[in-house]
């Protein structure tokens, strides 16, 4: 499964509303509040193998699911 597809799939778990084809604006829009962040962090470092850090939680990071990708890739290289 694909970085992409994980992330979408994750998201979908935690809001089954989630449509990744809309342009929204995942925490602005109100797709995940701050308690499902900690969710999506806590699965996503599972699913990844990454550790997303207190300093990687900022709103740019988790603007969509580009955005997002882009944070699970950056740390995987890392």
């Amino acid at each position: 499964m694909e970085i992409r597809e994980k992330i979408i799939e994750i998201i979908q778990n935690i809001n089954e509303d989630f449509d990744p084809n809309e342009e929204s604006d995942i925490i602005e829009d109100g797709i995940l509040d701050s308690f499902d962040i900690i969710n999506f962090i806590m699965e996503a470092n599972e699913s990844f193998g990454v550790k997303i850090s207190v300093e990687e939680i900022v709103p740019e990071n988790f603007t969509n699911v580009e955005s997002i990708q882009k944070l699970i890739e950056r740390l995987k290289n890392n």
